[in-house]
């Protein structure tokens, strides 16, 4: 299991607000993934609103320097069932994210997190 751990700030839903991602395996194509978050206000007015999704890791590859790209929840029934689907980079002990919604717009870019568990 692996444990990536950030902060998210996507305006006006969340502002510095703690962000997890978490790996079944070791982010391979068809792993089993969650991400969590807490919203500083949800769309609905709620504060302080917990958020979670749980799928897949989909179009990962790895390039010349090891780096692994990959997409969580983009697999068509997942875009469906999901809000957000997100992009990404591993490489090292990081994971870079980028946000997009339901309609492939990019609501959060260069979320960082770092490896906390393994």
């Amino acid at each position: 299991m692996l444990i990536y751990v950030g902060k998210l700030t996507y305006s006006p839903y969340a502002s510095d607000e703690l962000i997890t991602v978490v790996f079944r395996d070791n982010v391979q194509n068809g792993d089993k993934v969650v991400v969590m978050l807490q919203w500083t206000k949800d769309s609905g007015g709620k504060a302080k609103a917990n958020f979670s999704n749980h799928g897949t890791v989909n179009n990962m590859v790895v390039n010349g320097s090891g780096d692994k790209q990959l997409e969580i929840f983009s697999a068509p029934a997942e875009k469906e069932a999901n809000y957000y689907w997100f992009k990404g980079k591993v490489s090292g002990q990081n994971l870079t994210l980028t946000m997009s919604n339901k309609s492939g717009e990019e609501v959060a870019k260069d979320i960082q997190l770092k490896l906390f568990y393994f």
